[in-house]
């Protein structure tokens, strides 16, 4: 009989693929993370004492309305006008509207003639927006009949987040812009923030 000679092998594992796979892992969570991200300024929104979790529908559109007093705006906003060749007054309150990154209104922006549909007669200083939302959100928004007009309306919410400061005045435009004819959204949302001792309370409770 013979006996099998028994050998010692180490087996050698090349890790390199594994590290390489585990930072394209990470690269691309952050990727994500920063494109879930990409709509939202950085903005304190008010504080509600009860608010839902929000879990936001496919197509909802998130429009966030930036709004400084007269001689606070921030230097980086400033340069971010400077590179659109507006230079920002120091005396004056200022307030846009930025969608996606997008600056779809501030103060004084070029109408090139176009006249407010509501206020007839007036500049319409929204009419960027308003083009926005008629070219760019409507024609992919799910669609539902009124009953009441029989037309067909966008059944898919805006997201409007304004600082907590923000006059009302602002946003109440943006609603009026949603009312234009071709655009007629109805489901307007407002974002808010909980109260932090509200949310330890609530928090305490479950344990």
């Amino acid at each position: 009989m013979s006996r099998r000679r028994e050998c010692n092998t180490e087996i050698e594992i090349d890790m390199t693929p594994m590290i390489d796979m585990t930072f394209l892992l990470i690269i691309f969570f952050i990727i994500v993370n920063d494109m879930s991200q990409k709509d939202l300024e950085e903005l304190k929104l008010p504080i509600a004492m009860e608010a839902g979790h929000d879990e936001p529908p496919e197509r909802r559109q998130v429009l966030n309305v930036r709004w400084f007093p007269a001689g606070g705006v921030s230097q980086k906003v400033k340069s971010q006008y400077l590179e659109m060749g507006i230079s920002i007054p120091d005396d004056m309150e200022w307030s846009d509207v930025v969608w996606k990154g997008q600056i779809l209104y501030y103060p004084n922006i070029d109408t090139g003639g176009r006249t407010d549909p509501i206020r007839k007669g007036r500049p319409d200083y929204y009419w960027l927006l308003a083009q926005t939302m008629e070219l760019e959100w409507i024609p992919y928004f799910e669609k539902k009949m009124d009953d009441t007009l029989k037309v067909m309306l966008p059944d898919d919410p805006v997201l409007l987040r304004a600082d907590r400061n923000t006059p009302f005045k602002y946003l109440q435009k943006i609603m009026e812009v949603c009312t234009r004819e071709k655009i007629m959204i109805w489901k307007v949302q407002f974002a808010a923030s909980e109260d932090p001792k509200v949310v330890q309370a609530r928090e305490d409770a479950k344990n």
